[in-house]
């Protein structure tokens, strides 16, 4: 469903991401840059859990998804859990049929209103996109002069 450089893009952020933080200490991951603002590992479980929020709660209907930030003491922890569920997400968007995609299910905070499937994966894709730049700002702000083009399309 999703164009192949997309596709491409959105299969490997997980890692990708995930390998930019390598070179912080825990400490620096951790620590919010300012009041009120997240830190880069709440940032990350974050789009962990929405991933399995959407695409394992709203649309297949499995039990809410918890990734609290003190069951996750590391990056390969986050991405002990990130790798797997990612790797489960691509195959199910690659099973996706026409009809499967333009079926709907009720947004989780108002019942009456109703989004498709398509729409969902979309919203991740994109909300992932978001959430990156939040996570490279952070990064910059750690002194990182040397980030990548981690765009969708490159």
């Amino acid at each position: 469903m999703l164009p192949p450089r997309t596709r491409v893009g959105f299969k490997t952020m997980p890692d990708e991401i995930v390998g930019l933080c390598r070179s912080h200490s825990w400490g620096q991951l951790t620590t919010p840059p300012a009041d009120g603002i997240r830190p880069i590992q709440h940032i990350l479980l974050h789009m962990l859990r929405a991933e399995a929020f959407w695409f394992e709660h709203v649309v297949s209907g499995k039990p809410r998804p918890k990734a609290d930030p003190e069951n996750f003491r590391d990056l390969d922890a986050i991405l002990a859990v990130w790798r797997p569920q990612r790797d489960a997400s691509m195959a199910w968007l690659e099973r996706l049929t026409e009809q499967d995609r333009a079926d709907t299910r009720p947004f989780p905070w108002d019942q009456s209103q109703r989004v498709s499937i398509e729409d969902i994966v979309w919203h991740i894709v994109t909300h992932e996109q978001y959430h990156r730049g939040q996570v490279f700002t952070r990064l910059a702000l750690l002194g990182r002069r040397d980030l990548p083009d981690l765009d969708l399309l490159r």
